[in-house]
C-alpha cells in the first residue's frame, strides 16, 4: 500500500480522527443497526482508526461475538481493552484477511489507496455467505456547490491535488457497482453530508487537515497561498455556511 498522506505520526492526527469519529460515528453506526448487527456475529473492521467504532461493535457483539480490527498502523487501537476484540496490524492490499465474517466494514480508507478495486474484492471475499459488508467513503460532489468563490477554489485544488496523489474523492457513488459486480445482493446505499458553518466541528476538521497537508497542497500549486489564507478565514467565520462532502455508506450482503 501507498504511504498514507495522513499517518498516525502526525501531531495533530489524533484530534483530527476524534473530530471526524464525532461527525461520522452516529451515520456509520445507524447503518450498521440496520443491517442487523448482533450478540454473536464474528466482524473484521478494516482502517479502524483511533477504534470508536470498535467499541461500539463490541458491545453489539457482546460476549459470545468477536471482532477483529485493523489497522496499517494500531498505535490507537492498542489502548483498546476488551475481551472480544483482537487488534491486528493489516495491510488491506496484500495481508490475509481471514474469512467467514458475519460483518466486515471500514470507513475512509478506500480513496486513499491505488489499488482499491482489487482490496473491495478482497474484502467481499472476506464475508461468509449471507454476510454483509459495509463500506463507508466519500464523494465530494457537495463540496463543490458553495455560494463562496473562494471555498469553490479551495475544493477544486483540492480535489485536483488529491487526484495528483492517486486519490479518488469520488469513489462513494462507484461502491454500489462494485458490490453487484462481487455478486453481492440487497446492495443498500446512503449518503449523508453536514452543512457547517465557520467556528464548528467541521470546521476544526478542515484546520487540522490543512495544518497537515496545506504546505504539500500550495507547494504543488493547486492552491494558491492567498486561496488558502482567504479559505482558512473563512473557516473562522460563524458567517460562512458551507456543505461538507457527502460520505456514503454502501452496504450489501453475500448471498448464501
Amino acid at each position: 500500500m501507498s504511504d498514507y498522506v495522513l499517518p498516525h505520526s502526525n501531531p495533530e492526527e489524533e484530534e483530527r480522527l476524534t473530530l471526524m469519529s464525532q461527525m461520522l460515528d452516529p451515520h456509520m453506526c445507524f447503518r450498521l443497526e440496520q443491517i442487523g448487527i448482533g450478540p454473536g456475529w464474528n466482524c473484521l473492521e478494516v482502517a479502524s482508526g483511533n477504534g470508536s467504532v470498535s467499541t461500539w461493535l463490541a458491545d453489539k457483539v457482546g460476549p459470545s461475538g468477536h471482532v477483529v480490527i485493523s489497522d496499517i498502523d494500531t498505535t490507537y487501537l492498542d489502548r483498546l481493552a476488551k475481551t472480544n476484540l483482537e487488534v491486528k496490524k493489516l495491510d488491506v492490499t496484500v495481508d490475509d484477511l481471514g474469512g467467514e465474517y458475519d460483518l466486515v466494514c471500514g470507513r475512509a480508507f478506500l480513496h486513499h489507496i491505488p489499488e482499491r478495486l482489487n482490496v473491495v474484492k478482497r474484502l467481499a471475499d472476506a464475508v461468509k455467505p449471507g454476510g454483509y459488508i459495509l463500506i463507508v467513503e466519500p464523494d465530494f460532489h457537495p463540496s463543490l456547490t458553495s455560494d463562496s468563490p473562494i471555498a469553490c477554489m479551495f475544493f477544486e485544488g483540492f480535489l485536483a491535488w488529491a487526484a495528483n496523489q492517486g486519490i479518488d474523492y469520488y469513489i462513494g457513488r462507484r461502491l454500489g457497482l462494485l458490490l453487484r459486480k462481487a455478486q453481492f445482493d440487497d446492495i443498500r446505499i446512503h449518503g449523508e453530508t453536514i452543512l457547517f458553518n465557520g467556528g464548528s466541528l467541521v470546521s476544526r476538521y478542515w484546520q487540522l487537515t490543512m495544518a497537515e497537508l496545506g504546505e504539500a497542497i500550495m507547494t504543488s500549486g493547486a492552491i494558491t497561498r492567498s486561496t488558502m489564507n482567504e479559505a482558512l478565514a473563512l473557516l473562522d467565520d460563524p458567517d460562512f455556511w458551507a456543505w461538507q462532502n457527502s460520505y456514503v455508506a454502501t452496504s450489501a450482503r453475500k448471498p448464501k
